[in-house]
């Protein structure tokens, strides 16, 4: 699940395609060019014109939305891409996992008759995302099949 990140472009894939590859983005520290600095900021957009960056989103500990120039970014310290339960941010982690158990619910809703390949796949990506000691009291785990089941458990 994780991928070395070498710059905005990468930062930016891993951003596009979140539903496939699960997990966040976060940074040690951010800090811009007015000498502001967040601990813990997770990265939550990267704005395109073309293929020049202009805009960057970032979520702080204190669950402010910021979105800068990207001009006034000055330092991305330590940018890793991690899971959702292993993010230092504790704020967004509650948040995010609160969305993921709702949308999860809702998938499993809608599946519930059927285990198909797709279904299944995005639901172990979930449980690996979030951890499975969060969602067994929120889901039924008996559509799971724990002998077969080839993710770690958080």
């Amino acid at each position: 699940m994780y991928y070395q990140i070498n710059g905005l472009k990468d930062i930016h894939k891993l951003l596009t395609n979140e539903r496939k590859i699960g997990g966040v983005i976060e940074v040690n520290t951010l800090r811009l060019q007015t000498g502001e600095v967040y601990e813990n900021a997770i990265i939550t957009h990267i704005d395109l014109l073309g293929s020049s960056i202009y805009a960057f989103g970032f979520v702080t500990e204190d669950l402010q939305n910021i979105i800068v120039n990207i001009n006034e970014l000055s330092l991305l310290q330590e940018p890793k891409h991690k899971k959702v339960c292993e993010v230092n941010n504790q704020a967004y982690k509650t948040t995010k996992t609160k969305a993921k158990i709702k949308y999860l619910k809702r998938l499993v809703d809608l599946n519930k008759d059927s285990m198909n390949p797709i279904f299944l796949e995005e639901l172990k990506m979930i449980i690996e995302d979030i951890g499975f000691s969060t969602i067994k009291n929120e889901i039924n785990t008996s559509i799971i099949d724990l002998e077969n089941r080839t993710y770690s458990i958080a």
